[in-house]
């Protein structure tokens, strides 16, 4: 059907302000348009859209398409002075494109898209929706001027194949969408309508707001990016051919400047289309090579979005291989983005016949192997029995040094050059170490070819085990001929950290310097240097080192650990056993976990089972037990057995039990609390009180003078009746009616005090103001 042109101008009742349509008076280009309608219904149609400023293309309730152009009257004309220019026609696919388009040509376009660019996809994305199966919501253009609007249309037109686009229903100036039919709606900051309320923005329309709104929240999709990307890069999309997906994103391949502009999900959206698109070219495809260099390019810079074209690649290539009866360009594979898990998919079947071949060809010499372990590896058929039989073979015969087949196994391993397969080789010979294997592998790194083992060593390759075995073998020749200890501390310098920190690798350590053997005696301090005691114990080679428990170079809380663990072995001798509680038991007193009652009872015994103990160990424990008896109660101290035990003990005890006293912190918090606490004055004094005519140490009467001299004595004068009368009485609480007896030695020792040194003044001594009584202060030289 001939498409019917009219033109009308506007035209208002005088009484009733109504708008009507009445005929233009035709121009000298007009002659061929008609001047009537045939229906009302039509007429109103056109009478309803041609009151909006600008174009509009509609789609009639009988599917007939109507096209208005309304263009404004002079300046200063009213809107029924307008002119409507129609086209109608049986359908809006009849509908002159070009009129659609204006005068906005490609170039155009692009400038407008470059200027537009944040709301080009998200727009372009609402104009495909519309053709969804369920068509998506109109779509509302709020700009200033209905041109703009039109550009925006145009730009939707261009965009789409041209069914789609003489199927768009348009108007690019209405000041009531909310009554209007059209797909895209253009509008003015004048509208009837809301553009910030949220129903309308996200449940009723699409809007795309030009004048400052936020608009309707942008939806993702594919092919509106790519779409978008390429106005903006100046290269409009060009049609798909027809019969192909109007919406393909395959059309024409995008090069790697325009896939990295893409977002991620779209990338990857647009990367698996031309994947699917590979598996229907021919072979010698130019396409396929093109998407080759693009999947290359785009893996260097995201290679997960590039997998799934490798993927499609790799297939393709092996598919027209086997139809040619020959085997892929597998290097150019391998250049592809693919992991090893990509790897094994792809080439499974293929990879597995290869091996199959590589499994039946293991009876013959080694040094035949070359080029089927080549295929096999290449095809990434590394899960295989074939190659997993012939992995093994390699390291056994690597093992034999004496053999032929050690030599065609290293000129093999190094004619592959395969990383793969080499920690694979030395995985097996690191694995399982016994002293035997352990000899083997000497043997190997002695021998000629062991300087393939040697270079693998020192490209990362080989596991620390191997490492070791190596470095221990070299460092056993000239002209480092190391041997014992110095070998053990050479090695642990080349684990990593320069420390053992786990009992696997001391025993690697142990057996390469050992093997067998127990260390010489004067190995085992070293040791204890080298690595934590512990490690000894949790690789089960504490009974050698039990020795240091009688000799150590100090005591500390490792050496305490370590006796703690030797003792849960069970494998102690009774005197070790009996140091390695006494070391227990001291530092637990000292610190404050065993009560007096209890480290007492245990140290008298211990101290007999440990008998004749060396000077460390014995300065190490007295150190403790005389920090825990100065730590003690007083009270409890004062009576048997712990004072007994206490003024029994020798120097290595007494002597940091005299210096917890006079440590100037200790001597000043005491000075302080003492006059408030009488029961402990009274201990105090019943403890290093003079005990004239009974069997007792010198050690212990010099100690005891010194310290009731120099920190009980200080405290007295500030003692008030009150806290002596309630010192006299703790005092007089002696068993065996002897409490009468030591108030009277305390009395005349207090006595005695005072005069030797005469009243101290108020508000001398720590606690008490500045200064300190002369002579009674901590001796700090001591």
């Amino acid at each position: 059907m001939a498409i019917r042109r009219l033109s009308y101008r506007l035209d208002e009742e005088p009484d009733t302000g109504a708008v009507r349509l009445i005929p233009a008076p035709a121009g000298p280009q007009e002659q061929e348009k008609e001047h009537t309608l045939e229906s009302p219904e039509l007429a109103a149609f056109a009478l309803a859209v041609g009151q909006r400023q600008g174009l509009s293309r509609s789609r009639l309730p009988d599917g007939a398409g109507l096209l208005c152009h309304t263009v404004a009257g002079p300046p200063g004309s009213t809107p029924a002075e307008h002119r409507v220019d129609v086209a109608y026609a049986d359908g809006t696919d009849e509908l002159p494109l070009s009129l659609t388009l204006g005068d906005v040509a490609p170039e155009g376009l692009v400038v407008f898209a470059r200027a537009h660019a944040p709301r080009v996809a998200p727009f372009l994305a609402d104009v495909r929706r519309l053709f969804d199966e369920r068509a998506g919501r109109q779509i509302v253009v709020a700009e200033s001027a209905p041109e703009t609007v039109a550009c925006w249309i145009a730009l939707a037109c261009a965009s789409l194949p041209d069914a789609y686009a003489a199927s768009l229903t348009f108007s690019t100036w209405t000041a009531q969408p909310r009554r209007a039919p059209q797909q895209i709606l253009g509008i003015g900051p004048d509208a009837d309508f809301d553009r910030f309320d949220g129903p309308t923005l996200d449940h009723f329309y699409r809007v795309h707001d030009g004048l400052g709104g936020q608009g309707s929240t942008p939806i993702p999709d594919p092919w509106a990016e790519v779409t978008a990307r390429q106005w903006i890069e100046g290269t409009p999309p060009e049609p798909p051919c027809e019969g192909d997906d109007p919406f393909a994103l395959t059309h024409p391949p995008l090069d790697m400047r325009q896939l990295a502009a893409l977002s991620g999900d779209t990338r990857r959206d647009v990367v698996r289309a031309h994947a699917a698109s590979v598996a229907q070219e021919d072979a010698g495809s130019p396409l396929v090579d093109e998407l080759y260099g693009l999947c290359r390019a785009l893996g260097a810079e995201d290679p997960a979005a590039a997998e799934p074209l490798a993927l499609a690649l790799v297939r393709h290539y092996v598919a027209v291989a086997e139809q040619q009866g020959t085997l892929p360009d597998l290097a150019a594979c391998r250049r592809l983005p693919l992991d090893a898990d990509a790897w094994q998919r792809l080439c499974g079947d293929f990879g597995s016949r290869a091996d199959d071949t590589l499994r039946r060809s293991l009876h013959e010499p080694i040094g035949a192997w070359t080029e089927r372990l080549r295929l096999v590896l290449d095809l990434g058929a590394g899960a295989g029995r074939g190659l997993e039989k012939a992995t093994e073979r390699l390291a056994n015969a690597l093992l034999n040094p004496g053999r032929r087949a050690c030599a065609e196994a290293v000129e093999v391993l190094e004619a592959l050059g395969h990383t793969g397969l080499n920690r694979q080789v030395l995985s097996l010979l690191g694995g399982g170490l016994t002293e035997g294997k352990l000899g083997k592998l000497r043997d190997f790194a002695n021998s000629p070819q062991g300087e393939w083992l040697r270079r693998r060593v020192e490209a990362g390759e080989a596991p620390l085990v191997l490492h070791l075995a190596e470095a221990g073998a070299r460092f056993q020749r000239q002209p480092h001929c190391l041997r014992g200890a110095r070998l053990f501390a050479a090695l642990v310098e080349l684990v990593p950290g320069r420390k053992v920190t786990d009992p696997v690798t001391l025993k690697w350590l142990w057996r390469i310097v050992w093997g067998g053997k127990q260390p010489d005696p004067a190995d085992l301090a070293e040791l204890a240097r080298t690595c934590p005691t512990r490690l000894f114990v949790e690789a089960g080679y504490a009974v050698p080192l039990a020795v240091l428990l009688r000799s150590p170079e100090r005591v500390d809380r490792d050496l305490v650990e370590f006796a703690r663990d030797l003792r849960a072995t069970g494998q102690l001798t009774a005197l070790q056993r009996a140091t390695a509680e006494l070391l227990m038991t001291s530092y637990e007193f000292a610190d404050g976990h065993l009560s007096l009652r209890t480290a007492v009872e245990r140290l008298r015994v211990q101290s007999e089972q440990a008998a004749r103990l060396g000077a460390v160990l014995r300065e190490g424990t007295g150190a403790w037990v005389g920090r825990g008896f100065a730590l003690a109660a007083p009270v409890e101290l004062c009576h048997r057995p712990a004072l007994d035990f206490l003024m029994s003990t020798g120097e290595d005890v007494l002597r940091p039990y005299r210096e917890m006293f006079l440590d100037e912190g200790a001597w000043e918090r005491r000075f302080r609390e003492l006059p408030g606490r009488p029961a402990d004055v009274a201990a105090f004094y019943n403890i290093w009180r003079p005990r004239h005519g009974q069997p007792i140490t010198k050690e212990w009467q010099r100690v005891a003078d010194e310290l009731l001299t120099r920190v009980l004595a200080p405290v007295v004068p500030y003692l008030d009746s009150w806290t002596l009368g309630q010192v006299a009485t703790e005092i007089a609480r002696q068993p065996h009616g002897r409490g009468s007896q030591r108030v009277q030695e305390w009395n005349a020792w207090r006595s005695r005090q005072a005069g030797a040194q005469g009243p101290p003044r108020p508000g001398s001594g720590p606690g008490h103001g500045p200064g300190h009584i002369p002579g009674h202060g901590p001796d700090r030289g001591r």
